[in-house]
């Protein structure tokens, strides 16, 4: 995806507004369908079918790779059967608002979503636009660049969906970072520009999701501080000595003690900065 004809897809919150179907996998496994969503269960074999082929594009899955996975320790006829009629079935669902009229293509004994002739996933639009945010900011492209992070999080509606097992792991891990890194780099941007209450916001949401991150910790202070809540600067301090003790058992870094210090004896130096 081109920047242009990403800036061009900006103005909705909603996958649906950009193709009449969408996959999503973020939060819970949802298939939206010309506007409405499917009725899919989230622990559902349909689920974890959208799942596996979301996560292998661009790429297929060859037939029994697929098997193995959405139906472990099925006897292969049966399985390959069930396989049928679920693509089957999908495929009638969306049939009508595709240019070609199938969301799940099999060939030669491969699978994959049909990306290609439009069919659109929550995981690239999400990574697309966190990153084009962030350069966009970086850049000084200030207003092009908060939009494109909004929309980021917008999609971003939990965790990665489906089972626990080590290929989910993995990727659920590096999306939340990815996420966690967009929340910090707003915050960031917000207290640059001598917003303290707005970064406090994305603050307060990145230490929800991670109550151990001391940078995030020190920023809440500052900001704290900033807007003559030293009190409570403090005992954000104190928030995060409680996380540190209780998740790792061990003390804050030498530069959280240090700006501690610094907002308890001289927070006016803190509040110039």
């Amino acid at each position: 995806m081109n920047t242009s004809s990403l800036f061009n897809k900006i103005t909705s919150l909603s996958l649906s507004n950009l193709s009449p179907v969408s996959v999503a996998v973020l939060g819970t496994i949802r298939l939206t369908v010309n506007g409405k969503p499917a009725r899919i269960k989230s622990e559902s074999k349909a689920a974890y079918l959208l799942l596996y082929l979301t996560l292998a594009r661009p790429h297929r899955l060859q037939r029994t790779e697929l098997l193995d996975r959405v139906w472990p320790g099925v006897e292969s006829t049966l399985a390959g059967q069930c396989l049928n009629s679920l693509t089957y079935s999908l495929n009638k669902l969306t049939r009508p608002f595709l240019k070609i009229p199938e969301l799940i293509i099999h060939q030669s004994g491969y699978y994959h979503l049909n990306t290609e002739e439009g069919v659109t996933v929550d995981l690239d639009y999400f990574e697309a636009w966190s990153e084009q945010g962030k350069n966009l900011l970086a850049n000084g492209n200030i207003s092009d660049g908060l939009a494109f992070c909004q929309q980021a999080l917008a999609l971003y509606q939990g965790k990665l969906g489906g089972e626990s097992n080590l290929e989910t792991l993995i990727e659920r891990e590096r999306l939340h970072l990815i996420f966690l890194d967009l929340l910090a780099r707003l915050a960031d941007h917000y207290y640059a520009h001598h917003e303290p209450v707005e970064a406090l916001c994305y603050i307060q949401r990145l230490l929800t999701h991670d109550p151990c991150r001391e940078d995030a910790h020190r920023l809440a202070m500052r900001c704290y501080t900033r807007i003559h809540q030293r009190t409570q600067a403090l005992r954000q301090y104190q928030l995060c000595c409680q996380a540190l003790a209780l998740e790792f058992d061990i003390q804050p870094e030498p530069e959280t003690i240090a700006l501690f210090e610094r907002i308890r004896l001289h927070p006016n130096n803190i509040c110039s900065n």
